[in-house]
């Protein structure tokens, strides 16, 4: 009988981690690595498991720690799922398709060496590597927004994964407001350490894109123009790399979609058009990118009604585009965020002033 076990770093968790806990049941082994919880996060967990480790001290390197906990497991499989998660799917759904995975590698010689899971958030769905066989070559990679790579490589792992529709739900864990400035900080220590790693810009634009969203930040301009100016600075460095590289990522398109959006909000704030030019190739940039990315081609439809440097209504086009992003599946898009035509309508309210309907 194949067993399976569950890895996992926590810190401060104490208002998150039983439910996910409580998820987990039938799981034959939980090893827990405590990052320095000042709460009762250590004593809950004691509640579910004996291998609760408070002896790694934390270095501000997720893949570190989480490396430290996957080497103290000792099942065939591993789970990997964090505090503020919640399994989808029962415990004994997962031990019967890896019974099945087992089979196959019998009977047609695939190795498979790991399992898909689909993990969900308020914001979007994101397949993500959550079950892996424990295995020496199996290692956590980049100190934040961490991947699971097979002798160094994600594209491997991943390649050789089978795709579930287990889900994996995502909470928002109380525990990141008392460190609100981690990510960015662990980002720009990196950036420093590694300044043409596209990974860490890709993921740092991010940080200053969650920033724009607070109310906040929006409703100062100064604050706002210098979280887009940032945003901008990080995704044009990522696309004088990636973009113009021999290699396209999935990510690739999600990033110049995400410069897009900062390119129009740009011109909404300035009036000048050339921020709305560069929104649109960088927008088509997304799409030759993957063409399967069906909030690229939702944006696109929305420029082209409302556009401003000549002020007139593309409505033919329009359409056009509208009639692809009905076709687009979102097949391999990194981040699978909701329909966001209202979304960009509001982005480009500005620039409604300026259409004239031909």
């Amino acid at each position: 009988m194949k067993t399976l076990g569950v890895s996992m770093i926590v810190k401060n968790e104490a208002a998150m981690i039983e439910n996910c806990l409580n998820s987990l049941k039938g799981v034959d082994e939980i090893v827990i690595v405590d990052t320095g919880s000042e709460d009762d996060t250590v004593e809950i967990c004691k509640k579910y498991t004996d291998k609760v480790y408070t002896d790694y001290k934390w270095n501000d390197d997720f893949a570190e720690a989480r490396n430290v906990s996957l080497d103290r497991c000792t099942t065939d499989f591993v789970l990997i799922i964090d505090a503020d998660e919640i399994l989808g799917c029962e415990v004994k759904a997962i031990k019967e398709m890896f019974r099945f995975m087992v089979k196959q590698v019998e009977k047609h010689t695939i190795k498979y060496m790991g399992m898909i899971f689909n993990v969900q958030t308020d914001a979007e769905k994101v397949e993500s590597i959550r079950l892996i066989r424990r295995d020496p070559r199996i290692k956590w990679e980049s100190a934040i927004h961490n991947m699971l790579t097979l002798d160094g490589s994600n594209d491997l792992l991943h390649s050789m994964c089978y795709k579930t529709q287990f889900l994996i739900q995502s909470g928002f864990s109380p525990a990141h407001l008392m460190d609100p400035d981690r990510s960015l900080r662990i980002l720009k220590h990196q950036l420093e350490l590694h300044p043409e790693n596209t990974r860490y810009m890709y993921y740092i634009a991010r940080e200053y894109i969650n920033r724009v969203m607070h109310p906040e930040n929006r409703a100062n301009k100064a604050t706002l123009t210098e979280l887009l100016d940032n945003i901008i600075f990080w995704l044009e460095k990522y696309d004088e790399i990636r973009f113009k590289s021999d290699v396209w990522l999935n990510e690739t398109s999600d990033a110049e979609y995400c410069l897009a959006l900062a390119y129009i909000e740009k011109y909404n704030l300035t009036k000048d058009k050339e921020w709305w030019h560069k929104s649109m190739w960088a927008a088509q940039k997304s799409f030759m990118v993957l063409p399967s990315n069906q909030n690229t081609a939702d944006f696109i439809s929305g420029l082209l009604l409302n556009i401003p440097p000549v002020g007139v209504s593309h409505l033919w086009a329009a359409k056009f585009w509208q009639g692809i992003a009905d076709r687009c599946d979102n097949f391999q898009v990194a981040q699978v965020r909701p329909r966001t035509r209202l979304e960009i309508d509001k982005l480009i309210q500005e620039s409604k002033k300026n259409k004239v309907v031909t």
